[in-house]
């Protein structure tokens, strides 16, 4: 039960659930574009999705706390965007 709730409360940020799914979803379509993970600037998935994470944490402890909840309402709305993109779409951010 204590694992549940230590898992639960992870995935609490959305700005962290959002870079566990970019780096899923360029996961699912790397294969399709014949990209590696170093095109994409990481080693594995989970190098792109700690990157990410940790990159996070370090701008959430630089903007003023009042800000931090138009940051996660941004973060929500990406992962909806997300959502919706194709690989080519993804493809166009992430690759050159």
């Amino acid at each position: 039960m204590l694992f549940l709730l230590l898992a639960l409360g992870c995935n609490a940020d959305p700005c962290k659930t959002l870079c566990s799914d970019v780096a899923r979803e360029l996961d699912g379509c790397r294969e399709e574009w014949g990209a590696t993970w170093e095109d994409l600037g990481a080693v594995s998935r989970a190098d792109l999705r700690q990157t990410c994470q940790d990159e996070w944490e370090i701008t959430r402890g630089q903007i003023p706390t009042r800000q931090i909840p138009d940051a996660e309402d941004r973060c929500d709305a990406a992962t909806d965007d997300l959502a919706g993109a194709s690989c080519d779409e993804l493809r166009a951010l992430y690759l050159p």
